[in-house]
């Protein structure tokens, strides 16, 4: 009797880490992070979190917009967006979100601002005090200035 409920215990846990092996979005939290990839260049935890990214731009209602995005060493950060509406009213949101590297050459940061909602910075690059990408999908590239 003991064996056949170890027997079925086993294959309930094989299920279960099947499942989880096969998950599409499996985070290893800090498995990018550890700044020694190799000889060649690749974006740094430390050089994306030393400032504040700032983006100034028109909605597509030519509102005036500006997007600061905080980057934090402990995988959080804070979204602020301030719109200037053209009747001159102002709103500002402020959105907080967990990110990590989504590949190993740190060219891809996945920003998880909750449960089912996800976005993505896709070929990344830091340098000269700019950070540059595409968001969520080629047809949004973005560039932030360093403050």
């Amino acid at each position: 009797m003991k064996t056949n409920t170890f027997k079925y215990l086993g294959l309930a846990l094989m299920a279960v880490l099947m499942v989880g092996l096969t998950s599409c979005e499996v985070e290893i939290d800090s498995f990018y992070d550890d700044d020694n990839n190799g000889p060649g260049y690749y974006n740094r935890s430390a050089d994306l979190c030393s400032r504040t990214w700032v983006s100034f731009y028109r909605d597509i209602d030519n509102n005036y917009c500006c997007q600061e995005l905080d980057f934090f060493l402990d995988r959080t950060g804070i979204d602020y967006i301030r719109v200037e509406y053209l009747d001159g009213y102002v709103e500002e949101f402020e959105y907080k979100f967990r990110w990590s590297w989504e590949n190993f050459a740190q060219t891809s940061i996945r920003m998880s601002y909750g449960p089912n909602d996800v976005s993505y910075l896709d070929d990344v690059y830091i340098g000269g005090n700019r950070l540059s990408g595409y968001l969520d999908g080629r047809n949004n590239f973005v560039e932030y200035q360093g403050r």
